[in-house]
């Protein structure tokens, strides 16, 4: 479940600027530019533009993380 990453997120519009994805992951607008451009970010470069679809880039965050998916535990879970 993305239910944190998508509240980040939620104040943003679907379609994001470089700056806006900066603001949200704390970062240097131009690190955002260096990602868009080695790819490492999902988005589409049109013309001098890059446009940043939000959906993507947080399934792509997802899909990126380290983190294990949280797993019931205990005797509860060993019995159901």
């Amino acid at each position: 479940m993305h239910s944190h990453l998508e509240h980040l997120f939620a104040e943003y519009p679907p379609i994001l600027s470089a700056r806006d994805l900066a603001d949200v992951l704390g970062l240097n607008s131009k690190t955002v530019y260096e990602y868009l451009q080695s790819g490492e970010l999902p988005a589409y470069h049109i013309g001098s533009k890059w446009v940043i679809v939000r959906d993507e880039v947080v399934e792509h965050i997802a899909r990126s993380s380290n983190v294990a998916e949280r797993r019931p535990s205990g005797l509860a879970a060993a019995t159901s």
